[in-house]
């Protein structure tokens, strides 16, 4: 059999049983759009955050414990905050746990983490989702469930602009719209908490500082008010009386100094304060419409029909194919196992 008898073969079969094709090409079509039929669309929200915070501030001359011993004449600011990685925070397990606390009062006053095992549990089958029970979960194990939730459909990124980015994704356009809001206040307070928490530190050092030196300061007034009044029909050029006030005086004086330079840092604290809470602005807020992502039953029709066909066709012919195959191949180890002929040496004749 040679190529051509091979090929009209082929094709005379192809012919005899085409019902037979096109009947796998239908099943696998119907199979593909069940799987896409069965696939839960999902929307997807896109919004943008940035921070309204102020440049970092000039370091003033002189040192802040040197201020308080009133070893230099001018404030220094504290030190700066260790930079904070957004990103990391945006999708740490806090933020997650804190959003999945949160109650929307839009939909019952549930938490987020009900609202999420109850959309999951909506789509449950075939090629869908896992059902969840929770009918013997406390509210420790759905927020972790639902921290696993948000951790897979929740994702966090700076682009080129320096402006960070958010996406979420659900099943849900309601929930979907819901919880970003939720995921863009929570991030903003803890940004802004952890971004204020050295300043707080300082500024509550200072007033404590401040607040100290004043008491000393009023302590050190009612001591001398006590020694005029002993001291008041004595001899104020006799030494045992006039040194007690030459020091009273001096170290009213020293500490006068350090309760001087102590509000000063208090007031450069306070400004430090400020002007380390930054404010959170959504630029792109989570509102629809969104995102769609999911299986086309169309073209997963269609990749199934033709799947289908080339299955079928394999099918139908591959009985004259491996023939076709198997003769060759035994063709092939005949001929060579086939010995070969030697020539005879031809020799010359002797004379």
């Amino acid at each position: 059999m040679n190529n051509i008898e091979l090929i009209k073969q082929v094709v005379k079969r192809l012919k005899k049983f085409s019902w037979l094709i096109a009947i796998i090409a239908i099943l696998f079509g119907a199979l593909f759009y069940f799987m896409a039929r069965q696939g839960v669309i999902m929307y997807t929200s896109k919004s943008t955050v940035f921070p309204l915070s102020s440049s970092s501030d000039n370091n003033i001359s002189g040192s802040a414990i040197s201020n308080i011993l009133g070893l230099s004449d001018a404030p220094k600011s504290f030190s700066e905050e260790a930079s904070i990685n957004i990103v990391e925070l945006a999708t740490s397990r806090r933020t997650r746990e804190a959003v999945s606390k949160t109650r929307i009062p839009s939909k019952n006053n549930k938490t987020v983490a009900e609202l999420l095992i109850e959309e999951n549990n909506k789509h449950t089958g075939v090629m869908q989702n896992d059902r969840i029970p929770t009918e013997k979960l406390d509210t420790t194990m759905l927020i972790n469930i639902s921290s696993v939730i948000l951790r897979n459909t929740f994702t966090a990124k700076i682009n080129k602009n320096g402006i960070l980015e958010l996406y979420f994704s659900n099943s849900n356009q309601d929930i979907v719209r819901e919880v970003s809001y939720v995921f863009i206040q929570k991030i903003s307070d803890f940004y802004i908490d952890l971004k204020k928490k050295k300043a707080q530190i300082d500024y509550q050092f200072a007033v404590d500082k401040a607040d100290s030196l004043l008491d000393v300061l009023n302590a050190l007034d009612e001591r001398a008010i006590k020694l005029d009044e002993s001291t008041f029909f004595t001899n104020t050029e006799l030494k045992r009386f006039n040194l007690p006030k030459i020091n009273l005086d001096q170290d009213k004086q020293t500490v006068q100094s350090q309760y001087y330079y102590a509000v000063n840092n208090r007031e450069a604290a306070a400004y430090k304060l400020q002007k380390a809470t930054p404010i959170i602005e959504a630029l792109d807020k989570p509102e629809g419409p969104y995102d769609e992502d999911g299986k086309s039953k169309k073209l997963y029709a269609f990749i199934g029909l033709l799947l289908g066909a080339f299955i079928g066709v394999i099918v139908v012919s591959w009985k004259i194919i491996s023939n076709y195959l198997g003769a060759e191949l035994n063709k092939a180890i005949e001929k060579a196992a086939k010995p070969k002929d030697i020539p005879q040496s031809q020799t010359a004749p002797i004379k």
